[in-house]
């Protein structure tokens, strides 16, 4: 939409102060345009940009140098909060071929419930996480769950029995299925939209890094005698504890909380996400962005995309040194290898040949099969393209964080389901696993594709739309630093879909 058919509306600087007439023009361009009035007075982006007009340059020395400083502060504590979540879940599997099995004395089938238990967390701590991520600041309420999952992680090397293994694994699930929806909002909060295809890949490969550094770890600790899956969990558990404190007292979840930011520094900081058009800041919960997320179809299909995508990730998570065991390598050997899949998950996408050539090469060429277990393990890295659509797709606090609660709800379905594949009777070569593996990898490309066309659709149609109305000489209301007032993708007209 060119200059010409828009007509903008300044907002007060003060919305929230009493001014008569000025606020009373100002309440009413926000609610025609589906604003929370009182909640946009309180916005610190709004305020500051009000206050401090800019003529920005996103190719200046000042713009580099910020956004230099936000990589510096910014991605080494999501890369560190996302690797040890990625960590924590894979340690059971560690554990698993270090002896938790029979010093818990835990048949096929618990063992397979305990990989599935984390799940159900999400599925019981889904709701109350989002509804306490809006409500709460959302660093401040990332680091103290981080703290809390790794108190957890570290019981599990007191528990003794199925019961106390359940236990640990379910509260794990509860309190850590905060992170990604944190991660993912605090991601579009302060990157443009090409930034964040980067940024996203930097933090969502680190589980290539979790499989190097837990299998590193598993073989260290396996070489004491007397401390061993119990050690594994104490130090996982210790490392997540101090990166939580660090993420409470140093993480900003926006631009406008940055306290190593000047006001001019935050400033730029908000100019450079203008064009995402999805904000930077946590509104309060809008019953509207509820009822028009549901009528939203990719609502529906990030479930579909997780659950596909999920499925293989559960059992390989659960099962995946058994896997590479059953090849015929001895613990030792089976820690150390299970580092090579997550040094080779950021490379390319060959899920579908991997699983292929697990099941078709004779039990002989073990080699050549733990190839294809490598290159099933580069699946995971489809879920870039899911993460950037939401990052970059969709706005409005309350259906961002909605799409996410969808992304884990998809996530956890597809993980609880998968260990299950891995039957007892099935084993070593789990030939019934490994086709349906095969068969939901197939079906997420299917639905990845429909997602992107979807995409194309719209902004297809926005485009059209724009050319009828300027040949129409009609003229949309365009609000002062519109992109930072909670709008959705629906609502904001100039707003275009990533592809």
């Amino acid at each position: 939409m060119s200059d010409s058919d828009k007509k903008t509306v300044t907002m007060a600087d003060e919305p929230d102060v009493e001014v008569g007439e000025g606020e009373t023009k100002a309440a009413t361009a926000l609610e025609e345009a589906g604003v929370n009035f009182r909640e946009a007075g309180k916005s610190k982006a709004l305020h500051l940009l009000a206050n401090r007009p800019l003529d920005f340059d996103p190719n200046s020395p000042e713009a580099k140098r910020v956004l230099r400083k936000i990589d510096m502060r910014i991605m080494p504590m999501v890369l560190g909060v996302y690797l040890l979540q990625l960590m924590d879940k894979n340690s059971l599997s560690f554990a698993a071929i270090m002896g938790i099995k029979t010093d818990a004395h835990l048949n096929s089938s618990q063992y397979s419930w305990l990989g599935s238990l984390v799940y159900f967390g999400y599925l019981g701590g889904e709701i109350p996480a989002t509804i306490l991520m809006q409500r709460f600041p959302l660093a401040k309420y990332l680091g103290i769950m981080s703290m809390i999952w790794g108190i957890i992680v570290a019981m599990h090397a007191v528990c003794t029995n199925f019961g106390g293994l359940a236990t640990v694994r379910l509260l794990l699930g509860m309190v850590e299925v905060c992170t990604t929806p944190s991660v993912i909002y605090i991601t579009s909060s302060w990157y443009t939209r090409s930034e964040q295809v980067t940024r996203v890949a930097i933090w969502y490969t680190t589980s290539g890094w979790a499989s190097v550094f837990g299998g590193f770890f598993a073989w260290a600790i396996y070489q004491a005698n007397s401390f061993r899956w119990q050690g594994l969990f104490v130090l996982y558990g210790s490392l997540t504890f101090v990166v939580g404190l660090l993420i409470y007292f140093f993480l900003a979840a926006s631009p406008t909380d940055a306290k190593w930011l000047t006001d001019e520094e935050k400033a730029i900081a908000l100019e450079r996400i203008r064009e995402n058009k999805t904000g930077s800041e946590v509104w309060a919960f809008n019953s509207s962005q509820l009822k028009e997320t549901l009528r939203d179809i990719r609502f529906y299909l990030i479930i579909l995309l997780m659950i596909s995508t999920g499925l293989p990730n559960g059992g390989l998570t659960a099962f995946g040194p058994t896997i590479i065991d059953s090849f015929g390598y001895d613990v030792n050997q089976t820690t150390l290898l299970s580092m090579a899949p997550g040094a080779a998950a950021a490379v390319v996408l060959l899920g579908c040949v991997g699983i292929i050539m697990m099941f078709t090469i004779s039990a002989e060429h073990n080699a050549a099969r733990y190839g294809g277990y490598i290159l099933t393990l580069q699946f995971p890295n489809c879920v870039l393209s899911i993460v950037a659509f939401m990052t970059a797709g969709v706005g409005g606090t309350t259906k961002k964080f909605l799409f996410s609660a969808a992304y884990q709800l998809g996530y956890a379905v597809g993980n609880i389901v998968g260990p299950q594949t891995f039957r007892a009777q099935d084993a070593p070569n789990y030939y019934p696993a490994k086709y349906t593996m095969l068969a939901f990898l197939i079906l997420t490309s299917i639905l990845i594709a429909t997602f992107g066309l979807i995409h194309w659709s719209w902004n297809r149609k926005r485009d059209r739309q724009d050319e009828l109305d300027a040949q129409n000489g009609i003229v949309h209301v365009h609000l002062e630093n519109e992109e930072f007032t909670d709008q959705t993708d629906f609502h904001l007209r100039s707003f275009r879909y990533p592809l």
